[in-house]
Formats: C-alpha cells, sequence, structure tokens
C-alpha cells in the first residue's frame, strides 16, 4: 500500500503497489512491541508457582526504556493512512461503507477469535489437567493484556467513512478538537476522578493519531518538512513540560501504584509523546523511502514485505511462548531464575529473548500452517449466490446488527485485557461467550440479506434469454466472482496483511483477465 507516485513505493508479486517505509515503521514498531513485552513482564516459578511482577516496578530507571519501547501511536498513525487509502479506493469502485467496514472488521476478528479459541480451549484443558488455579490467573492475564489495542483500533475502524469525510471537510481541525477533548478529561481524571469518563480517552488520543494517518495520506503531512519539524519541537516541549514541571511520570506505559498511569486511560503526556513519535516518522519517510526505492535495496524491501505479513500474527501470539519457556524451563531448571530487575536478571534477558524468539517462529509456524488448511477449506466453499437489494428498513437491521456486534467485540476484548483468560483461575466463560455472540451478531448483519425490496405489481411472460444476454449475464457474473475474490482476501490494517483497496494483492481486474475464457469458473 502506499502512495503510487511516491518515492519508496514497491510493487508486491500481484502488480500493486506498495509503500515500503510503512511496512517498514510496521516491522520495526511490532519487534519494539514483542521485545517490549518480553522483557517488561518478570514471571517466574518458585514453590510450584508462577508469579508474575512488573519490571516497571521493580526496576525504576527502565521507566525511560519505555519512551523507546512505547510504539503504539505508530500503529494508529498507518493504521489511518491505511484505512483512508483503502477506504477511499473502496468508495471509488462503488463499495458501501457497510461492507468495507464489516469486511475490515471481519479480518481483524477471525485471526483474533482463532487465537482466543485456542488459549480459551488450552484453559479448560488444564483445568481438567488439574492445573494449580493460581498459575491459570496468572498465565490467562499474560496471554491477554495485548488485546487491549483492538478494543480502541475497531472503534476508529468503525467511525472512519465518517472520520474521514470530517477531515476532507475540516482538516487538520478535527485531530485538534480530538488533542483539545482528551486534555479537558485527562484534567477531569486527575483532579475530579472521572474514571469512568476517562475512558473516552481511549479513542480521543490513539483516534489523534489515526487522523494524522489521514492527513499524511492526503497530503498534508506528505513532502513538507516543516510542518512535521513544527509538530516534532512543539510536542517535545510540551512533553518536558508535561513530566518536568508536571504531574506525569515519565513511563510511557503503565506502573503499578503510580497515582497517574500515562496509558491508561491516555494522558496528555502520552498525547504530547505521540505526536513527537509521529512527526519523527513524518520528517524521516521521505529520506527512507528514497534510500528503500534504491534498485540495490530490492532484496531489502522483499525481506520488509515478507516481514510486514507476520506482523499480526506475531502481534496475537507472542506471549504464547512467554508462558511456554516459563512452565517447561524453569520447572526443569534449564533456565536460572535470578531476582527480577538485578545485574544477572538483565544479563540473563539474552539468552531468555533468544529463548523466546525461537519458540515464537515455532509457534508462528503451526499458526499459518493451520491458517492456510482453514483459507483452503474456505475457498472451496467461498462461492454465494448474489444477494437481493435490501429494503432501506432491512438495511438498517443489518448496519444496527454489525454496530452492536463490534461494540460487543470492542467490550468483552477490553476486559479480557483487564481481567485475563482466566480471573479466579477458571475460564471466563461469560465473556468469551460474550465475545462469540458479538462477532456472530457482526457476522449475521454482513451475510443477511433479508428479503428483497417489494416488487412491482406487474409482471411479465418469462422468455428465453438470446445469446447477447446470456453473454451479458456471464460477463456479471464474472465480475461478481471476481469482487467476491477481491473481498475474501486479507486486509492491510495497522497489523499489516496485505489489502486488494489498500495495495495488497490482486484486483478485480487481475481476476477478470485470469478467469475470461472459462465460463466464470
Amino acid at each position: 500500500m502506499g502512495l503510487e507516485a511516491a518515492a519508496g513505493t514497491e510493487r508486491s508479486p500481484a502488480g500493486t503497489p506498495r509503500n515500503a517505509y510503512l511496512d517498514l515503521i510496521r516491522v520495526l514498531a511490532i519487534a519494539a512491541v514483542v521485545v517490549g513485552h518480553w522483557i517488561a513482564t518478570g514471571i517466574s516459578y518458585k514453590h510450584g508457582q508462577l508469579h508474575g511482577v512488573d519490571v516497571l516496578g521493580v526496576s525504576p530507571w527502565t521507566s525511560w526504556l519505555t519512551l523507546i519501547f512505547q510504539v503504539v501511536p505508530l500503529f494508529f498513525l498507518v493504521g489511518g493512512y491505511s484505512n483512508a487509502l483503502s477506504w477511499t479506493r473502496y468508495q471509488s469502485s462503488g463499495g458501501s461503507a457497510f461492507d468495507w467496514i464489516r469486511r475490515r472488521a471481519r479480518r481483524l476478528l477471525v485471526p483474533t477469535t482463532g487465537y482466543i479459541a485456542t488459549i480459551a480451549i488450552a484453559v479448560v484443558a488444564c483445568t481438567a489437567a488439574g492445573a494449580n488455579r493460581g498459575d491459570l490467573e496468572e498465565a490467562g492475564w499474560a496471554l491477554s493484556l495485548h488485546l487491549w489495542f483492538l478494543a480502541p483500533y475497531l472503534v476508529l475502524l468503525l467511525l472512519t467513512p465518517a472520520l474521514l469525510a470530517a477531515h476532507r471537510r475540516h482538516g487538520v481541525a478535527v485531530p485538534a478538537a480530538m488533542a483539545a477533548a482528551a486534555l479537558i478529561i485527562d484534567v477531569g481524571v486527575i483532579e475530579e476522578h472521572w474514571h469512568f469518563v476517562g475512558w473516552a480517552n481511549y479513542v480521543l488520543v490513539w483516534g489523534t493519531f489515526h487522523q494524522l494517518g489521514f492527513a499524511w495520506h492526503e497530503g498534508f503531512l506528505a513532502g513538507r518538512r516543516r510542518r512535521p519539524l513544527v509538530l516534532a519541537a512543539v510536542a517535545s516541549c510540551a512533553l518536558v513540560a508535561l513530566i518536568w514541571w508536571g504531574p506525569y511520570p515519565v513511563s510511557m506505559v503503565g506502573v503499578p501504584g503510580a497515582r497517574i498511569q500515562n496509558a491508561s486511560p491516555p494522558s496528555a503526556a502520552l498525547l504530547a509523546f505521540g505526536l513527537a513519535q509521529v512527526a519523527v516518522a513524518l520528517l524521516a519517510a521521505p529520506s527512507v523511502s528514497a534510500w528503500l526505492a534504491q534498485p540495490a535495496r530490492h532484496r531489502l524491501r522483499d525481506l520488509i514485505y515478507r516481514a510486514n505479513t507476520m506482523t499480526m500474527p506475531a502481534y496475537l501470539w507472542h506471549m504464547v511462548p512467554v508462558v511456554l519457556v516459563t512452565v517447561v524451563a524453569y520447572p526443569h531448571h534449564w533456565l536460572a531464575q535470578p531476582s527480577v530487575g538485578s545485574r544477572t536478571w538483565w544479563v540473563q534477558r539474552i539468552t531468555w529473548v533468544t529463548a523466546l524468539t525461537v519458540v515464537l517462529i515455532a509457534v508462528l509456524v503451526i499458526v499459518v500452517v493451520a491458517a492456510r488448511v482453514i483459507n483452503a477449506a474456505r475457498v472451496i466453499n467461498a462461492h454465494r449466490p448474489a444477494q437481493p437489494e435490501l429494503s432501506p428498513r432491512r438495511s438498517t437491521g443489518r448496519t444496527v446488527m454489525l454496530v452492536f456486534g463490534i461494540a460487543g467485540c470492542v467490550a468483552t476484548l477490553g476486559r479480557l485485557a483487564v481481567w485475563g483468560f482466566a480471573p479466579g483461575g477458571s475460564l471466563d466463560t461469560i465473556t468469551i461467550g460474550c465475545f462469540a455472540a458479538g462477532l456472530l451478531l457482526a457476522d449475521c448483519g454482513g451475510r443477511f440479506a433479508g428479503s428483497p425490496s417489494a416488487p412491482s405489481k406487474e409482471t411479465k411472460e418469462p422468455s428465453m434469454p438470446d445469446h447477447d444476454e446470456t453473454n451479458a449475464a456471464n460477463a456479471r457474473d464474472l465480475e461478481a466472482q471476481a469482487k467476491a475474490h477481491v473481498d475474501e482476501m486479507p486486509a492491510e490494517t495497522a497489523l499489516g496483511n496485505a489489502d486488494p483497496e489498500g495495495g495488497g494483492k490482486g484486483t478485480p481486474e487481475d481476476f477478470v483477465a485470469e478467469h475470461e475464457g472459462r465460463g466464470g469458473k
């Protein structure tokens, strides 16, 4: 995906252009998230039980490391760019906002559902095997803490058509208004304890970076070094002031016991930090894109592209190796367990990260093979008859189903991130069930065709189609199959996956050219 005329664009195997710089941001950002989680979560196994320790709470100096490892603003920046590009192309081809939202959400929720189902089954199996309830609670929390990201991202995905329209009408006034509202709420959270209202900042703060992704895509921040430079200077000064003279901590992630948490909910300090980070990424874009575009870098571009296709699986599954290595290596004394935060513990992080990387690669191989088997089965059964045109009432009904379904998934993902899969040592079946219900509701909203609009009272005698009508019908059928083929392909999101509307693999025209003359089969 990417601006077709921009430096650094690369064509994927199917011939559609990609922006190698955006792929590079995703790959580097997901690497920072994975390694950051592996280091920040100190899990030990003592006296037959798992114990989780937050390294930030044990070693206060590590708060400064969060200025390197906190990269979530970049995910929302890239997500905004990707969503703007994808929705623009989809809309220009005649697609509806409903279909675009449903498909984009589905492509995030399907792999997430696979992950949640796998962990839920594992918890049930461990419970049946008599595993320690405290261990299950600790492991369940470690395996769910990263799912919070999907909740605000799905909300912003749902709002993308409206927010992009607002951006095209009001420009950067939209993210400015979102940032101002976030600052007011943050003051209320700190001074007046608006804890419930503070949840809005998950959308407002992360949404500000998402809107800047729109601005980047629309050209307001592209190729203009002065604007990102001013943003970087102002945001950096604001960050220093908020930390040095204000009440905010240095850590850009949550610290146990801290009075003010910069990340939960996102604070003014995190907003300033994210704006500075986004500005630096935009400043680097022209130079890095030009460097990546050099012919000698074609192997590097290919490597980045391939790594980008694994960002979503890596994001979902990267905490599984932490639990596996802990429950296998520690009881068998394959790894020493020095005191968390000690010098020996930090030296051992090299071995720790290496071991987790090896296990993660093995886990991802299994996930990819399983996904290919499932996708092969889906392709075989992918053909569906064309749905009749909906009446306005039925169309509104399925939109409501989609919105409530996504809302249910958002709420349950947030709860899982806070409480884990097994609060109290047993599977949280209510939350898992509500997630499944939300997923089913969103999916049914997309598949629900209802009744067609009322037919005219006038009827005509059926007649046999002539040769031209048959050819036209075959052409329409081939076009429908082409669109269905593209719709079934993965989506480009903030976490990767190729997207036909956003520069992924293949277009309807490619499909028609390949299958024309084969009877549309």
